[in-house]
This record gives C-alpha cells, sequence and structure tokens, in this order.
C-alpha cells in the first residue's frame, strides 16, 4: 500500500509539472485527444475547404470541458496557403494560419500541439511529426492539413475564423508545393518533384541523358528538364535505363 501511494504521489506531480510547464487549460484534453471522447473520433479524412469550414454556424450548446461536440468528433484534410507560424508561450503549440487558396481571405487557424504536452495522447508521434515537417517550411506555400474539428472562443488569436472554427489537434502535414516548385513556375518551367533528377533531353532523338554520363549536356538540340517532364514528352532513357 505504501507503494502504491508513492507511485501515485510521484504520477501526480510529473503531470502537474507538465500541466505547469506546457500551460494547457481550457479544454486541454481535447486539444491533445486524450479527452473522454477521444476514442469516438473519426479515423476516416473528409476532404473539405476552408471556405467550407468558415461558413458553418457556431454551436448553440455549451462546449464540454472533456468531451466533444459533433463536429469535432469528425476528421477533415484541407488544402490551405500557410500564410504565418506563431509559437505560443501560453501552452507550447504552434498556431498555424492557413488561407484558401481559393479565396486567401477566408482563413482558420490550425494548431499543433507540442508532443512533450501530450503525454498520454495516442498521437503525441503524429504531433512531433507534423511539427517536423511545417518547422522546415517557408510562409506562402501551399500545403494540406489533415485535423480534427474544434470549436475555439475568441480571445485574440491571429486568423481567428469568424465562427470560431479550428483544425485542433493537427495530425498530419503534408507540402504540396515546395520552393522549388514555386521557382520554376515563375520562370515558366515545369514544377518538379524536389528529388526529380534533372536530365538532358536530346529533343531530335528523343532520349535522355542522365547527369555524369558522356552525353548530359552535349547534344545539340538539347535542353535540361525533370526527369518526369521528359517522360511526359515521349523520351526514353539513354541506354534504357531511369535515373533515379
Amino acid at each position: 500500500m505504501a507503494v502504491a501511494l508513492v507511485c501515485g504521489a510521484l504520477i501526480a506531480t510529473g503531470a502537474g509539472a507538465q500541466g505547469a510547464a506546457c500551460g494547457g487549460v481550457e479544454r486541454w484534453n481535447v486539444k491533445v485527444l486524450r479527452d473522454a471522447d477521444a476514442g469516438a473520433v473519426a479515423t476516416d479524412v473528409e476532404p473539405t475547404t476552408i471556405s467550407a469550414l468558415v461558413a458553418l454556424p457556431p454551436p448553440r450548446e455549451s462546449k464540454p470541458a472533456n468531451g466533444r461536440l459533433a463536429l469535432e468528433r469528425r476528421r477533415f484534410r484541407v488544402r490551405a496557403i500557410l500564410l504565418e507560424q506563431r509559437p505560443q508561450d501560453a501552452d507550447s503549440d504552434l498556431h498555424l494560419v492557413l488561407a484558401d487558396p481559393a479565396d486567401r481571405t477566408r482563413v482558420l487557424i490550425a494548431e499543433l500541439p507540442d508532443s512533450a504536452c501530450a503525454v498520454g495522447s495516442r498521437h503525441a508521434s503524429d504531433f512531433a511529426e507534423a511539427r517536423r515537417t511545417v518547422q522546415d517550411l517557408a510562409d506562402g506555400l501551399e500545403i494540406e492539413v489533415e485535423g480534427i474539428a474544434f470549436w475555439d472562443d475568441e480571445h485574440g488569436q491571429v486568423g481567428n475564423a469568424p465562427n470560431g472554427i479550428e483544425l485542433h489537434p493537427v495530425v498530419r502535414v503534408t507540402p504540396v508545393l515546395t520552393k522549388n516548385d514555386i521557382l520554376q513556375g515563375d520562370v515558366g518551367a515545369v514544377p518538379a518533384d524536389p528529388q526529380d533528377v534533372r536530365v538532358w533531353l536530346n529533343r531530335s532523338s528523343k532520349v535522355y541523358h542522365c547527369p555524369g554520363t558522356a552525353y548530359y549536356g552535349n547534344t545539340r538540340n538539347g535542353e535540361y528538364m525533370p526527369e518526369s517532364a521528359a517522360r511526359r514528352l515521349g523520351a526514353r532513357p539513354a541506354g534504357g535505363r531511369a535515373c533515379r
């Protein structure tokens, strides 16, 4: 019995220390998928738009402290322009201000918890991976964001949707356009995967050459382009072997 009491005291102390360090207060368990209704959150993802989410009527019923309203049990994926990343000292969340690519006046907030503040949540590793992804991205890029719907109250947040809808927590972030894509688009080139190999296409023979080979950049009527673009033009690799 004494051992059990000691262990219980240590667990309580650890939880208190975590809460103090992270600062999560209002509906914190809901925000990190650790609430009583977390098991009822959908596993299927619903593609939607930011414009559709911010057009929803706000809830009339009160929000449970350790449970969810109906919409908060749904998982959504949106395409978005990353307008801004705003680290929050109060709760260690990373706030993403997102805009609809089709209408940049339609914005909402998506929040990425710190996995260290989500001990006990089965999605803690998802939070960590999503934060690693987004922190390598520049503002202005197009991304896909997957997260759980959350009704928040107005408290002066930058990017807050007029109806208070958020994606909170975010469980996945996927880049759609990279800096490389945008730069290539600006100069009229075909957007390419960052891993796409830059080949030399002989337009006369419709054969392309890989970096490091004898004819790379050394044939007439040729040009550099991503390997995927060369294949779309019907070209074949020299020697029959792809470059990647």
